[in-house]
């Protein structure tokens, strides 16, 4: 896993721009890979947006919101609502139907001209607040604050549905999910959250069996998603901290989706294919992750610091995936986050682990698919990164025809020690055919240090000589407190001796040193000086030669 920097860098590179300017309804705020739009309103208990007939649906207090499937605030709005909590988008994306607590309903409204056609009456199921549509079945999960609650089916064929219940009762409204002959209850605000499985196939639901929530570490659960056949089942709960996936047959889990410590899972979508999961965090580094359904690998992952990602608040439009947001001021925001179900490609860089102040630096890399072919020309997106998270583009990269790249970069430090760590994000957007990617290369750029060693050329036996010289950082003194090693190595009639180390020496202040050594037997002497830098300087060695008699 990269290290807390360079996972703000690939959220801020590879995901959305930090979010600014939350207090008037903005333009969307492209970045490279999506758009991050101010909803307009201020909304502290929303949680969830619907998908479909190429629009985006937002629940906020009294009204719902729409947006277009590129981000953009259509300008309409559902309004005379009270108290609007989940939502459902039928199959062809006509109606949408929204659960209201305030007026104890479920509104069915026209997509197209988001008119509400339908108010469908649940007084004695009061506190409608979750949603799940299978054709004309509509199942609505019901609890006030004081409890207890439970789930009603309606037949939206009907004239005027009459509310079926669906099992016992639940202290708090259930989270929903219904795909396939399946319906899957799960219950919410407990420490072990049981998901009671039903079989709806027959029309009347029929309990399948329980996926029990003390076995599988199952606590206070936030979303549910189910397969197209509703064969398989993917939970977001706090514990154990990773998605779950289970086979709605056995009542097993078959796998999981996140295993390392990322935040809380609070949402999980299915893209239409069943290919992708995509899989909200809450409180933690990583916001939303995409998977590969069948293998659990991840795929893409980025983050929003300055927002927090809201339960039942992920959902996918073709292959892009919108989550709703809400800012540390209750500002709710739209993030879409294009392209990630797309194929996924492969961007490789490489860099010198090391470099001197003022020298080039060469950095090469190369964009293919993932099976490694490479996609022709294709224009990069470098940004460098220096300490203190100054930054600067590198325009002009291109990819040739076999995907290579190279440049050359000569960082200037503006603040001191004028020297550190370099990052190179090299960023591609991708194209209607593939994932965008991204990599990076660290160079860890240092002060060239120059070492001198003079001395006699010539001494007796048992006489003491005298050494020094001068060590340097790019002609400065070098960091106060700096030591030599030094060494000598004797050599008898062109045959070496034995090599002693000396003890340690210390630089002065301005850089110069003296040792001194007593040679005890004839030859030729070699000394080696060396030190061996430290973070923002480099190494440097020096020898003299000594013929003693």
């Amino acid at each position: 896993m990269p290290p807390p920097l360079v996972r703000r860098l690939a959220a801020y590179c590879g995901a959305a721009g930090l979010i600014t300017g939350l207090l008037t309804v903005t333009a969307p705020a492209a970045s490279a890979s999506g758009t991050t739009t101010d909803l307009g309103v201020t909304d502290s208990y929303t949680a969830d947006l619907a998908v479909g007939g190429g629009r985006v649906f937002v629940p906020a207090g009294d009204r719902i919101i729409v947006a277009d499937t590129d981000g953009n605030l259509t300008g309409g709005v559902v309004t005379g609502l009270s108290g609007v909590r989940e939502l459902a988008v039928n199959a062809d994306g006509t109606r949408l139907y929204a659960a209201l607590t305030g007026s104890n309903e479920v509104a069915e409204i026209d997509t197209a001209s988001l008119a509400v056609t339908r108010r469908i009456d649940l007084s004695a199921h009061p506190c409608p607040s979750t949603l799940a549509l299978l054709g004309e079945r509509l199942w609505v999960g019901h609890a006030c604050d004081n409890g207890p609650g439970g789930v009603v089916g309606l037949d939206l064929s009907a004239a005027t549905p009459v509310p079926v219940a669906v099992g016992g009762e639940h202290m708090r409204a259930p989270v929903l999910a219904a795909a396939g002959d399946t319906l899957v209850v799960g219950r919410t605000s407990l420490h072990h959250a049981d998901m009671l499985v039903y079989d709806v196939g027959g029309g009347t639901p029929e309990l399948r069996g329980t996926i029990d929530g003390k076995k599988w570490r199952m606590d206070y659960l936030r979303d549910l998603t189910l397969s197209s056949d509703g064969g398989t089942l993917f939970s977001a709960a706090d514990t154990p901290g990773h998605f779950t996936r289970y086979d709605t047959r056995t009542l097993a889990a078959t796998g999981t989706y996140g295993d390392g410590w990322d935040g809380y899972p609070s949402a999980v979508a299915l893209g239409s294919d069943g290919a992708y999961v995509a899989a909200g965090r809450q409180w933690g580094s990583t916001d939303l992750t995409l998977y590969d359904a069948a293998t659990g690998a991840e795929l893409f992952a980025a983050d929003q610091p300055d927002a927090e990602l809201l339960p039942d608040g992920v959902a996918f439009s073709g292959t892009d995936v919108f989550a709703l947001l809400r800012s540390s001021t209750d500002r709710l925001l739209l993030w879409r986050v294009t392209g990630v179900a797309l194929p996924a490609t492969k961007l490789t860089v490489t860099a010198p682990a090391d470099a001197y102040a003022g020298s080039p630096i060469t950095v090469e890399g190369r964009l293919t698919s993932a099976d490694g072919e490479a996609l022709g020309l294709k224009p990069l997106t470098v940004i460098q990164y220096l300490p203190g998270w100054t930054k600067l583009p590198i325009t002009g990269v291109t990819t040739l025809q076999d995907g290579t790249f190279t440049f050359q970069d000569t960082p200037v430090f503006e603040l001191p020690p004028y020297v550190g760590e370099v990052i190179y994000w090299v960023f591609w957007d991708g194209d209607d055919g593939h994932r965008r990617s991204s990599a990076f290369a660290t160079v860890t750029v240092k002060r060239e240090a120059t070492l001198t060693l003079t001395g006699p050329q010539s001494g007796v036996v048992g006489t003491a000589v005298e050494l020094s010289g001068v060590l340097t950082a790019d002609g400065r003194p070098p960091s106060p407190g700096s030591t030599l090693t030094v060494q000598r190595t004797l050599y008898v009639k062109g045959t070496s001796g034995k090599t002693v180390k000396l003890p340690p020496v210390t630089v002065n202040a301005d850089g110069t040193y003296t040792f001194t050594d007593t040679p005890a037997n004839a030859g030729r002497y070699s000394y080696l000086a060396s030190y061996a830098g430290d973070g923002g300087t480099g190494p440097a060695q020096a020898t003299h030669q000594i013929i003693v008699k």
